[in-house]
């Protein structure tokens, strides 16, 4: 936790001196060199600590706390100095560097910190020698000396890397698997509820999600439901969810259209009796929907019986089949339910298993534990005691030390100093892989704990907190970052791409309850829920609940401020948060505004800024000079798109531009060389002048509309942006789009989205020359037309996933030489198509064709080319065909 607090101070010193020189003079400049060196030697110390895992030393952890103290607090004066100095157009004075120095160099009685850190270097070292024991040899100690460790440094990986994905998870589940599809095929008719409970991280939801995605098990209903619950639901969230699984992805569309729409009619009118009317007509939607419909429903991690009391009235009986799965820790919950029912309850894996997963994790399903390792690993695997959460992290560590006996010995000594101290078992266990953390992912991970329970964090939106706390730099680092926790089965990738890129992720409960353990411990993080004990003045406050006393006790301290929950008149908190002048991430969800919250626009050392409203954007959100991404959820009524204030061009930190709806772009009067990502931009302001202004630009979401004109050379403009690597197109679909020449699409695109298009079939020869594509999604009528041919001469060199859905397609020429690296074929709602080419078994990169709701005949060449292909001796091609015509 201390690195990630001198990092931040080193780029608050950085970003001083190269953004504002005109406030240092030459020997202020000497010392901020000054103190960059004493955080430079900090930065080394605590990297030394972390390698040599000393953390069970007291010593070094008080001496790590107090250089973060006392950082956070250099940190905190030179913010609010730099804030005084802009407002009042000063100068940094000598006296308050000398005096930054002295805090810096002497954190107890002004000695400097150098001095008091060498010894404890010294012994570190000594520390080291002892542990290891003179009979390794200086020089020789496996497992520990830095020329041949490889436990935990930064940035390492493995390809056998453990995997927290329950996807692939079946140890000790199979016998628990067939019970529950027998009871899901069963010939009673009457609805059945199938409980299936356990304690937290005993696989419930790998069970259930196994059952659910089952082949044969999902052909056998018309209606496939997930929704998760969770201790803090939100009924609203949850309908919309279950709404969404039902309906078409039109009628959803449309629905929250509707649904906007009545919110906007009714702005000045809004209160709970209208939220509660609204729930309940979507009730009676759902319920609709699902009479006379066989269905399978599993509610995920239901805590209390009232959530079952408020949803049970929208799951019809009409004696056709259909089932519930909950899955809980509460059998109270089960019985309520259904007192007659039966719960499934699950049990600890036994010693074989618990060995049997811990190896495979750690090696693979076909690679062998070396006989040196097996009987220790048979004893860390039995401390675990059977609890698969705790052998799958457990897993995660040990696939990241080197595979020896002193590296694995040591290990399963501290494992058992865990179990044997810790009162609660498996925290105690999740624990010691916090502690095996390196100290550059040890706040990311802890960041996870702003989210409310189970939540499904959108990744992108998470690497740019974490950059905007200022724990990295840049997005690719960032990436690397949360690559590096999947892989510690610290975090969970909860949904993918349709190309296999992780969008969401989330933690487990029992990771969650550790998070909120160690941030409480750090003074890292406060979140508000009834039984949360407060903290005296931490730096990050996540409000889960409407604990409206907490806001108004807030230190003015506080950098980061999360609101899941609204506030019934937050309207009137919001002139307080001018208080909190260190602020560098705002989120306030579930509340939209009226009119635009100028007071935020004092905030300068906000980073990130997300918030609702249904006003215009104010001209004074330019002086948010250091503001990287700005997510606004807008709303206001017309077909016209409104404008950005012109003032956005001072604005040169901007990263991230995310507006709902769309919106226009002013005319450049500078340029944003930093902006990477710009959202939902009106086809109206694509020129040539724009994108010459953010020519960095690398992801792009597009909106036209029905009333504009010159369609094809707004488009042609696309070329300027050079560094193009995503784009996403949608229209109105009512007058046809034209695809620009070959040379106007930025030739650097990756992937390609169209949606709502309407676009002939032979401009896809234009998109077939783009030499890096390897992502196209076709959308809700992108093209229009009975015939799609390709000649031998298009060739879609780089695609390696194709998507078409909701398309009148009928007849498609196409061969294996147009697709040479395709590995993923999915098409949806293709209700007309004939066949699938029956050339694509041939492309040797192809893994997988899915059909979802298609035509009989094109659900039929599927089948046929993995016959063929299995005649062959290729048993890698999979074809899933779902809900086709009967």
């Amino acid at each position: 936790m201390a690195n990630a607090a001198v990092i931040s101070l080193v780029r608050s010193l950085e970003e001083l001196v190269q953004r504002k020189p005109h406030l240092i003079s030459d020997e202020t400049r000497r010392m901020v060199d000054s103190v960059l060196d004493s955080l430079e030697y900090f930065q080394a110390f605590l990297e030394s600590t972390s390698k040599r895992r000393q953390k069970y030393c007291r010593k070094v952890e008080e001496l790590e706390r107090e250089i973060r103290m006392e950082v956070e607090k250099a940190e905190d004066v030179i913010e609010l100095k730099i804030m005084d100095g802009i407002m009042k157009k000063e100068g940094l004075s000598k006296t308050f560097l000398r005096t930054l120095v002295g805090k810096i160099d002497a954190p107890r009685e002004r000695k400097a910190i150098r001095k008091t850190l060498l010894p404890f270097v010294k012994k570190i070292d000594a520390v080291k020698r002892n542990v290891m024991g003179s009979s390794f040899g200086a020089n020789q100690v496996q497992g520990y000396d830095d020329s041949t460790n490889e436990d935990l440094l930064p940035g390492h990986s493995s390809r056998n890397v453990a995997k927290l994905n329950p996807e692939n998870i079946v140890v000790g589940l199979q016998d628990d698997l067939v019970r529950i599809i027998r009871r899901l095929k069963g010939h009673t008719l009457t609805r059945e509820i199938i409980p299936i409970l356990g304690m937290g991280g005993i696989g419930k939801t790998t069970l259930a999600r196994k059952a659910f995605d089952d082949f044969e098990t999902r052909h056998r209903f018309d209606i496939h439901i997930w929704v998760t619950v969770s201790q803090e639901y939100w009924i609203r969230g949850m309908l919309m969810e279950i709404l969404r699984c039902i309906s078409e992805l039109r009628d959803t569309i449309s629905i929250e259209y509707r649904i906007k729409s009545m919110l906007l009619d009714n702005l000045r009118h809004t209160s709970d009796e209208t939220q509660e009317v609204s729930n309940d007509r979507l009730m009676d939607s759902i319920y609709k929907k699902l009479k006379g419909r066989r269905y399978l429903v599993v509610m995920d991690d239901i805590w209390s019986s009232e959530v079952w009391d408020l949803l049970t009235r929208i799951f019809p009986d009409d004696n056709n089949g259909s089932r519930i799965i909950l899955t809980s820790r509460q059998e109270e919950v089960a019985n309520h339910a259904d007192p007659d029912s039966n719960p499934h309850e699950m049990n600890l894996l036994n010693s074989d298993n618990s060995w049997k997963l811990l190896r495979e994790k750690v090696f693979g399903v076909e690679q062998a534990c070396p006989p040196e390792l097996q009987y220790i690993g048979v004893e860390i695997a039995q401390r675990c005691q059977g609890l698969p959460l705790a052998l799958l992290v457990v897993a995660g560590h040990l696939s990241k030390i080197s595979r020896t006996r002193v590296s694995w010995e040591h290990f399963a000594i501290s494992v058992s100093n865990v179990v044997t101290n810790e009162s609660d078992i498996c925290l105690g266990i999740l624990a010691l892989s916090y502690n095996y953390l390196p100290d550059h992912l040890k706040p990311c991970f802890l960041y996870m704990g702003v989210f409310p329970e189970d939540s499904n964090v959108n990744i992108v939106r998470l690497i740019n907190l974490w950059i905007s706390e200022g724990f990295l730099s840049d997005e690719l680092e960032g990436r690397d970052y949360f690559e590096d926790l999947v892989s510690r089965n610290l975090v969970m990738v909860r949904n993918r791409s349709f190309s296999g890129e992780a969008k969401t992720c989330g933690v487990h409960d029992l990771i969650g309850d550790l998070i909120l353990k160690e941030a409480k411990k750090e003074k890292f993080l406060q979140v508000t829920k009834p039984s949360e004990e407060k903290l005296r003045h931490p730096r990050r406050y996540s409000f889960h609940s409407r604990d409206q006393a907490a806001f108004w006790k807030l230190s003015n301290i506080i950098r980061t401020l999360h609101f899941f929950e609204g506030f019934k008149k937050l309207s009137k908190q919001v002139p307080l948060l001018v208080s909190f002048k260190l602020l560098r991430v705002l989120a306030i969800l579930k509340v939209t505004f009226q009119r635009f919250p100028l007071e935020i626009t004092k905030l300068v050392q906000l980073r990130y800024l997300q918030f609702n409203c249904y006003d215009h954007i104010h001209w004074s959100v330019s002086e948010l000079y250091n503001l990287q991404t700005f997510i606004l959820g807008y709303q206001v009524a017309g077909l016209l798109p409104p404008t950005i204030p012109v003032e956005i061009w001072q604005m040169r930190n901007l990263r991230h531009l995310h507006i709902g709806d769309f919106f226009s772009f002013p005319i450049p009067s500078n340029k944003l060389q930093n902006l990477q990502e710009l959202s939902c931009l009106a086809l109206t302001s694509c020129t040539s002048e724009l994108f010459s202004a953010i020519p960095n630009l690398k992801k792009l979401q597009i909106v036209g509309n029905y009333l504009m004109e010159m369609k094809r050379e707004r488009l042609n403009s696309l070329s300027c942006l050079k560094e193009l690597e995503i784009l996403k197109y949608r229209d109105d679909g009512i007058k046809p789009s034209r695809i620009p020449s070959m040379y106007a699409l930025p030739t650097s695109l990756k992937r390609l989205t169209l949606r709502f298009t309407s676009l002939p079939w032979e401009d896809m020869a234009n998109i077939v020359k783009l030499p890096n594509l390897e992502v196209l999604k076709i959308k809700d009528n992108g093209f229009l037309g009975d015939v799609w041919k390709l000649n031998d001469e298009e060739i879609f060199n780089q695609l390696k996933f194709l998507l078409i859905s909701w398309a009148g397609l009928k007849h498609w020429e196409a061969s294996s030489v147009n697709f040479p690296k395709l590995q993923r074929l999915f098409l949806k709602r293709c209700m007309n198509l004939e066949e699938i080419p029956q050339d694509f078994g041939e492309i040797c990169t192809l893994e997988s064709i899915e059909l979802h709701d298609c035509s009989i005949s094109a659900a039929k060449s599927g089948k046929d080319i993995k016959e063929e292909q299995e005649s062959m001796g290729n048993e890698c091609l999979s074809v899933l065909i779902y809900n086709h015509p009967c």
